[in-house]
């Protein structure tokens, strides 16, 4: 079977605004694992990532009719699932036997409102690698067996039936790396505060067991939090090394430290290898310790991403954040006493949220003084308790959801708050928090460590934000 991934064309400007310049473009692991399972059961795989290399629908066309696949598969977020239903339509004028099969985080919160598209034939939800597995192997045989995958939803004689979820993967390291080789590696590149001339993204670890309402992980995987073998991970890095070059490494899991004996035994493995390469995560303020920081620095880390999301203990309560004020301040003093840089991001205008309080935020993270702060305008996606919340308290401003971007716009009012207020402030946080006298000496210092290419992208980006 011929098999083609997609990545539909981006809007940048929409989706980013003024912080387009400095975000990264990473490949999709989804579809890059999802494309490795492809691989192993025998078929031919191709990808093209139209946001990275600037394609538009009609060079799309141009692929599928060369290509001539027998199957299109996409990964959908609410932002792309629209897109990815045009590229359905245009795929089946083109091709009318191709099957259209998506999966992500959107088609399986919300799999009726796709197979409601004529063009679209299945949806695959939650994790995809066996459920699709299983399709291939079950599409030439025609209609039966479909019934019995589960995590699949189909079409039947002009009916929607989604049969039973499917089990999730027990032991990650069963399966494939990603086939990144299909994506054109050479044109990725990282957010513009990270170090390394190519760095890339990838996962040891699948789940969160938090709450967080602005988050739709505990609706797609519950509590569940798995993770692969240090010996799978140490051998994907060389393997990151040796074919793509890569220097520098994002570890995307949702909390890097949420296991601490088994970071332990991977940073062990990560030191004792002798790996040589740099690199970030992503954790929570009450999962990190001297010690392990200590342990983090030694294996490479330069850098952590905390979300913290506010600075008012009421609107942390209020989103089930499960931190306090106080553990914020002492993560970030341990993070600085270990010599590792800190990224922090907050959420402006959450619900109930009044101006003071947005103020107390930005002054919180003011007091923090991380390296980098990101003020991101508060977005209930759909399928977070944070969506439902939102549309019980304040306004929802906007029911098209390819506009809900935290980077751009304000798709959320709480009471009594405005549009215009809330972007001032955003501009207000970048200026107060940028424009310090010591806080620009800092990074004039630390600047030396980025790429030229890098440090343009950082600088154009402030620019922008601030004149805007």
């Amino acid at each position: 079977m011929k098999i083609l991934m997609v990545v539909p064309p981006a809007d940048r400007e929409k989706e980013y605004g003024n912080l387009k310049d400095s975000r990264p473009q990473y490949p999709s692991l989804g579809l890059s694992y999802i494309a490795a399972v492809g691989q192993r059961d025998g078929n031919e795989v191709k990808a093209i990532d139209c946001d990275v290399e600037e394609l538009d629908y009609e060079d799309v066309d141009e692929v599928i009719r060369a290509y001539r696949p027998d199957l299109i598969g996409m990964q959908t977020f609410c932002t792309t699932v629209e897109r990815c239903h045009t590229i359905a339509k245009r795929a089946k004028k083109i091709r009318p036997g191709v099957r259209v099969v998506l999966g992500g985080v959107q088609a399986t919160l919300f799999p009726e409102e796709s197979l409601r598209e004529e063009a679209v034939d299945f949806v695959v939800r939650g994790e995809g690698e066996e459920v699709f597995s299983r399709l291939l192997k079950a599409l030439p045989r025609g209609d039966s067996g479909l019934e019995n995958i589960p995590g699949l939803a189909r079409k039947k004689n002009g009916a929607i039936i989604a049969n039973s979820a499917a089990d999730l993967v027990e032991h990650l390291d069963d399966i494939p790396v990603p086939a990144l080789e299909l994506f054109p590696m050479d044109k990725y590149h990282s957010a513009s505060q990270l170090r390394g001339r190519r760095t890339v993204h990838i996962l040891t670890s699948r789940g969160c067991p938090f709450r967080c309402i602005n988050c739709c992980t505990p609706r797609l995987f519950g509590k569940s939090y798995r993770y692969n073998s240090s010996e799978r991970v140490i051998r994907e890095i060389k393997r990151l090394q040796g074919t793509f070059g890569v220097d520098g490494i994002q570890f995307y899991d949702d909390v890097f430290t949420i296991n601490r004996k088994r970071t332990m035994e991977l940073l062990d493995a990560m030191i004792e290898a002798e790996l040589n390469i740099s690199w970030t995560c992503l954790t929570r303020v009450d999962l990190i310790d001297p010690e392990l920081l200590k342990k983090m620095k030694e294996a490479g880390c330069y850098q952590i991403f905390y979300g913290i999301e506010s600075g008012v203990q009421r609107l942390l309560d209020l989103i089930k954040k499960g931190i306090k004020l106080d553990q914020v301040r002492q993560a970030v003093r341990d993070t600085k006493k270990a010599g590792i840089e800190i990224v922090a991001s907050f959420m402006l205008a959450l619900p109930t949220e009044t101006r003071e309080d947005t103020l107390n935020t930005i002054q919180f993270g003011i007091e923090l003084d991380p390296e980098y702060v990101y003020w991101l305008t508060a977005t209930p996606y759909p399928g977070t308790a944070l969506y439902d919340l939102a549309r019980t308290t304040g306004t929802l401003l906007d029911v098209d959801w390819s506009n809900f971007s935290v980077f751009n716009e304000v798709v959320y009012l709480p009471e009594g708050r405005t549009v215009e207020e809330i972007k001032s402030l955003v501009k207000y946080g970048y200026r107060k928090f940028y424009f310090r006298p010591s806080y620009i000496v800092r990074r004039i210092n630390t600047l030396r460590k980025l790429p030229p290419s890098k440090v343009y992208n950082l600088v154009k980006t402030g620019i922008k934000t601030m004149l805007s």
